[in-house]
């Protein structure tokens, strides 16, 4: 055997199985169905689906959630929770709050009177004083629709401060109200998160 012929052997000896643009190209496989995977299981909801309802019965789909930007309505359910998480911030401020009692539902309705919900109502406001002038409504966030019932989080300003309220929402009659959120009692209905 020649020495040239030497040196291709021991250079064919140390040469790896796989070639580099090989070993590149499974990396670039590899990277690309993690990334599907992922995507996979984000949008379709992890398969972590606790009842299995999402999937088994399609008359109740998946939830439509946005987390931490600006609610978007698309179609017109989205429409009225958004003018009900603001009529819910505004009615004090604009005198208005005893007609937003009808716009809750009858649960909410059954543990908290009119009377009781006036007077929690005029405590606030008293409460509040010159800052009442300053409350406003700003958009909602973490909206999941469910069938006929919601949860949202109201993202509203006191001034230049903003704050954060859980709040849910029914669908009775084909009419979207505003329901106690969860973990409320009585006169409450709404959950303080910040601000």
């Amino acid at each position: 055997m020649s020495s040239r012929q030497q040196r291709r052997r021991k250079r064919d000896e140390m040469r790896p199985i796989i070639g580099r643009t090989e070993l590149i190209t499974a990396a670039v496989v590899v990277i690309v169905a993690g990334v599907s995977l992922g995507l996979v299981l984000l949008l379709g909801g992890g398969g972590d689906d606790d009842d299995g309802d999402a999937v088994s019965n399609p008359t109740n789909p998946p939830a439509a959630t946005v987390t931490s930007t600006p609610f978007e309505p698309v179609d017109a359910d989205g429409q009225t929770l958004v003018q009900l998480g603001m009529r819910s911030v505004e009615a004090l401020p604009q005198g208005q709050w005893s007609a937003l009692y009808d716009s809750f539902t009858s649960e909410f309705r059954e543990r908290c009177s009119r009377r009781d919900f006036e007077a929690a109502g005029e405590t606030d406001a008293a409460n509040l004083g010159a800052q009442l002038e300053l409350i406003r409504f700003k958009y909602l966030i973490d909206v999941n629709i469910t069938g006929d019932t919601a949860v949202a989080v109201i993202v509203g300003a006191l001034g230049e401060s903003e704050y954060t309220i859980q709040t849910a929402y029914e669908r009775v009659d084909g009419r979207w109200m505003i329901a106690p959120a969860p973990g409320t009692t009585g006169c409450n209905g709404f959950n303080r998160l910040s601000g």
